[in-house]
């Protein structure tokens, strides 16, 4: 069911809704750059990130009017409006036209960073690992990944779930494809995360004058989703259920300051980790795999990406 058939003949206040979405690719540094989005004056964005909004459909069932008193009732005011969810790019093909749907010929802007496919899938893995939603080897993961995607299908769809898609999640030209069709290239930013460590203030300018907003001095590099592991399981449960519930999430942080929370999970629910090394041949056989992938995304973003095809992948 699209926006205009849930709400035809509502007017809708534009005003109260994103107009800049930071859409992926997860496990690339979209925590990070949303933060350092979010550290604008000149810009409001959501209290939460990945609302998720356009890719779970229990969630875009709830309407617009729900989706923007939930998250930018405040928003009102600001130049850029902005909210990050990586499943957007993950389930394109169902994010994209309805965002097309929703803003028909409104400008918006579309934010990507993409980091060495090998190496996001490698550290996607860990993440789910970590979670406690995968037990299989990495090899067995990659090895399985279309039979585990065939079973579940109906199920991701539904709630943008990108479980399971290890390397689907690093196809990123494909990925891109339903936005580009539907949205002029002006409207996009591209980002590789070695930009932001190769030449942090250059790509953050670059940036800000895409947003149409002046560069902000205050913007310093942050380091966000770095590997953690629980401390204890139960404990960790407990708190990732609470986490996930909105009101608490808002209640939180109007209580506790955001040093706080942080001491809180870093000394008290995770811990950190490294993750092994990513077996030799597993890390060839991902490497030619992706290789038309790279190809396509050379064209898009007009940039060599020839140290993706060849070096080392971390997590």
């Amino acid at each position: 069911m699209s926006i205009k058939e849930t709400f035809r003949g509502k007017n809708i206040n534009f005003n109260n809704l994103p107009n800049c979405f930071v859409i992926g690719a997860a496990k690339s540094g979209t925590t990070s750059l949303f933060e350092l989005i979010a550290g604008h004056p000149a810009i409001f964005a959501s209290k939460k990130k990945e609302l998720n909004f356009f890719s779970n459909d229990e969630r875009y069932q709830n309407g617009v009017d729900w989706y923007a008193a939930e998250n930018f009732a405040q928003a009102a005011g600001f130049p850029i409006r902005v909210e990050a969810s990586p499943s957007y790019l993950a389930w394109s093909e169902k994010v994209a036209p309805r965002l097309k749907d929703l803003y028909a010929q409104r400008p918006i802007k579309l934010i990507a960073i993409f980091r060495d496919p090998v190496g996001r899938a490698y550290s996607n893995y860990w993440h789910r690992v970590r979670m406690g939603h995968e037990k299989l080897s990495f090899s067995d993961a990659i090895e399985q990944e279309d039979e585990r995607l065939k079973l579940n299908w109906e199920k991701l769809y539904r709630t943008g779930n990108p479980l399971h898609g290890y390397f689907r999640g690093g196809c990123y030209a494909s990925r891109l494809k339903p936005f580009l069709s539907l949205f002029p290239r002006e409207s996009f930013f591209f980002l590789l995360q070695e930009d932001l460590q190769n030449d942090f203030d250059a790509s953050m300018a670059n940036l800000f004058q895409f947003l149409g907003v002046e560069g902000h001095t205050s913007v310093k590099p942050v380091v966000r989703n770095d590997s953690k592991v629980p401390r204890n399981d139960s404990l960790y449960g407990a708190y990732d259920r609470l986490k996930r519930g909105a009101a608490f999430q808002n209640r939180l942080r109007s209580l506790i300051p955001k040093g706080l929370r942080e001491w809180v999970r870093y000394k008290l629910v995770v811990k950190p980790f490294e993750y092994p090394p990513m077996p030799a041949d597993v890390q060839q056989f991902l490497r030619a795999k992706y290789s038309v992938e790279i190809l396509e995304l050379e064209k898009i973003l007009g940039r060599d990406l020839a140290r993706w095809k060849g070096k080392a992948a971390t997590a």
